[in-house]
């Protein structure tokens, strides 16, 4: 899983965009009918505050690090990232795209993802062959970012990548795509059966949300109501919402915990890995994350307090 980095990701996701660009409907407000669109433009920055080697490798995977999953120097305590929202569009997705665009570059390898392309030209499977077969639509809104990667340097002036993030309209059709996704997959490794030797892979709905998240998947809210409705439709197993944050339970080395919370806006806030016993072995938060805010917020309090007591106490020694 999550093998395709970089250059052959960037080609696909930049093709969703150029998508996106060439419909010329970036907009700075967009809202549904049951879930409302709480996007801003603006940047956040993201920052490794946690990073436990010694403890990833005997619970995660020995031969993964955080860099795997987010890039850059993303397994550097400190190490920074910086995602400009620049606008977002509303678009239908088929499941050609759901497979293309995630499930390939997500779940193949290298190899396979090339094999298998290759293989779909070849046996003339295209958008049009799948999307006659599954005609399911799914409403959607993309999310045009530009992002830099994790780093401990000063940011390039160009950003690493212009990517984006996904907010289903309706939460309930994550359900639908995995579903016509996993029937596709049966479909055509009998269709490419000793034609090559790799094959569609079947996947979990657990597995599915999480590669889902680090697609980009952003929400919508009530953010606590479109995340129930979201995991309760999927069926995931391992999976609980608490709140904004998504509960994700994996198993690596040993069992694990994977915890994505949403900010106000519906992005990711905040990624933590924790251990069986709790204790944190990765983080990530970003600038616009809840618990940020509320510590800021404590500091002003309490440093107006201080000012406050300050100005009364020295009131009264002039009074004196």
């Amino acid at each position: 899983m999550w093998s395709i980095k970089s250059k052959t990701r960037t080609i696909i996701l930049n093709l969703s965009l150029l998508s996106i660009i060439l419909l010329g409907v970036l907009s700075s407000s967009i809202s549904a009918s049951a879930y409302q669109l709480s996007l801003s433009k603006g940047t956040d920055e993201f920052t490794v505050d946690l990073y436990n080697d010694a403890d990833w490798k005997t619970t995660v995977d020995p031969s993964l690090t955080p860099s795997d999953w987010f890039g850059g120097e993303a397994d550097i305590v400190n190490a920074k990232s910086k995602i400009t929202l620049k606008g977002w569009a509303t678009i239908t997705w088929t499941v050609y795209n759901v497979t293309t665009s995630i499930i390939m570059p997500g779940f193949l390898s290298l190899l396979a993802f090339l094999n298998l392309s290759s293989t779909m030209i070849v046996e003339e499977v295209d958008d049009t062959w799948i999307n006659e077969r599954y005609n399911n639509n799914f409403s959607s809104w993309f999310g045009l970012r530009a992002i830099w990667s994790y780093t401990t340097k000063t940011y390039e002036e160009i950003p690493s990548t212009n990517d984006i993030i996904i907010i289903l309209d309706n939460p309930l059709d994550a359900k639908t795509m995995l579903d016509d996704y996993n029937a596709l997959a049966t479909e055509l490794n009998a269709k490419f059966e000793n034609k090559t030797i790799y094959s569609f892979p079947n996947v979990s709905a657990d597995d599915f949300l999480l590669q889902l998240v680090f697609d980009g998947l952003a929400i919508a809210g009530p953010q606590t109501d479109y995340l129930n409705a979201m995991v309760t439709e999927l069926g995931c197993e391992n999976v609980t919402v608490s709140g904004s944050s998504l509960i994700l339970e994996r198993y690596g080395l040993t069992n694990y915990t994977i915890e994505v919370s949403y900010g106000e806006e519906g992005m990711m806030s905040s990624f933590t890995v924790k251990d069986l016993g709790g204790t944190t072995i990765f983080q990530i938060t970003s600038s616009n994350s809840e618990w940020l805010f509320y510590v800021i917020l404590i500091i002003v309090a309490v440093s107006a307090v201080a000012i406050v007591t300050f100005l009364i106490i020295r009131k009264k020694k002039l009074r004196r």
